[in-house]
């Protein structure tokens, strides 16, 4: 890091290279995280993530055992000399709320005292966060894979991706479904994701490998679909269908970037793909980059990447850490491709990750029903025992 320090000062490097260079070396050095764990409550895979975005304090999961589990990062309790355990501040039990496996998790984004839930059993629900109480439900009729709100916060529209050839738009100040895009056949909508720039810009990816873009105030056909490029495509196109299609299998995730202009997919292909997406949010051209992913999650569903935030410092690039089916997780720079980071320490795929902006952390979730926590050790204060164990590890790992 000196090195690379007095190149700026002499002027060798500019600000950018600088800024980027400090970023990747932090991204790298990302390891499990020895002052604080995340208690083990759920009894089966963890299904979903989310850190509110206005304190960026409180994590909401979700799991197959059907249970909301609520913490508070910034509050935890030592253990006999050990790590500090962060302990569930509110629960939603298994069976007092939804009846089946709890595929999302979303905070409302302009306010920490609501969330919403959507599951397999037909259900999206929204919940108030001081008494954990449900406070309205749709009924889809069939079950949900995903739901995402607008991060812009200018509208309260909810948008559901479930097995039915639509993608539903649940109003929350009407506690009704009021719209439906007829978006994928064969199989349902799997993925949606909302525009951070263009509040009525919605993107949906389907099990028919399609990936298409909507502006939700025009009825009718979507405004773009993103189809992969023949000197990316990995294999020929049988028919025009295919051709047309962002994944040669159902797509798993829709990330918006921030940064970029582009949208990130993923699919069970193994492929997570890169889209530039104008800053309108309304139009769309040609594939960035392209890299492999193991997308296996443990049942049906979507998996849950999570991206890095400029108000880290990635102010020139952005990074992505994908979750794994073989129970890794790899941070890629986004518009290049290039993997920065594997991170090992899962003993079961990896369904879902979110980055804690301003706090350099990343929590995981995955199959194994554990919740780890990530940041880079220089972040750490190590008590006494700690700092032993490290030196102890250490000597027998030279002796070795």
């Amino acid at each position: 890091m000196n090195r690379i320090t007095r190149r700026r000062e002499r002027g060798a490097i500019s600000a950018t290279d600088l800024s980027q260079e400090v970023s990747t070396r932090v991204l790298k050095s990302l390891a499990l995280a020895e002052t604080k764990r995340v208690a083990r409550i759920h009894t089966a895979p963890v299904r979903s993530l989310a850190i509110d975005p206005v304190q960026n304090r409180y994590l909401l999961s979700t799991g197959s055992d059907m249970s909301i589990q609520l913490f508070d990062l910034e509050t935890s309790e030592r253990v006999s000399g050990g790590p500090h355990q962060i302990a569930p501040l509110s629960h939603v039990a298994a069976g007092s709320g939804h009846t089946r496996l709890v595929s999302a998790v979303e905070w409302y984004p302009v306010d920490s005292g609501m969330f919403s839930t959507s599951s397999f059993d037909h259900t999206l629900r929204v919940w108030d966060t001081a008494t954990m109480a449900e406070a309205c439900q749709f009924d889809l009729e069939s079950r949900i894979y995903c739901h995402r709100m607008s991060p812009t916060g200018a509208h309260a529209l909810i948008a559901a991706a479930n097995e039915s050839a639509y993608v539903r738009l649940c109003d929350l100040r009407m506690a009704s479904a009021v719209q439906q895009l007829f978006a994928h056949q064969g199989g349902g909508g799997t993925a949606v994701a909302w525009s951070p720039h263009q509040p009525y810009a919605l993107a949906t990816g389907g099990a028919d490998g399609m990936l298409k873009l909507w502006d939700i105030r025009q009825s009718g056909s979507c405004i773009a679909t993103f189809g992969q490029s023949p000197q990316f495509s990995q294999t020929e196109s049988k028919d025009m269908d295919s051709a047309m299609a962002a994944h040669a299998g159902s797509i798993k995730s829709i990330q918006f970037s921030k940064l970029a202009n582009a949208i990130v997919s993923s699919g069970s292909d193994k492929h997570a793909r890169v889209w530039r997406a104008d800053a309108d949010g309304l139009s769309s051209s040609a594939l960035l980059a392209e890299f492999l992913v193991e997308s296996n999650s443990p049942e049906e569903g979507t998996v849950e990447p999570s991206l890095t935030s400029a108000d880290d410092g990635t102010v020139m690039s952005e990074a992505i850490f994908y979750p794994s089916g073989n129970g890794t997780i790899s941070a890629i720079e986004l518009t290049t491709g290039r993997c920065i980071a594997v991170l090992h320490g899962h003993f079961a795929p990896v369904t879902c990750v979110e980055w804690r902006t301003r706090h350099m952390e990343l929590y995981s979730g995955g199959a194994d029903s554990n919740i780890l926590v990530w940041c880079p050790p220089a972040a750490e204060i190590l008590s006494d025992e700690q700092v032993a164990s490290r030196a102890d590890s250490w000597s027998d790992s030279e002796g070795n």
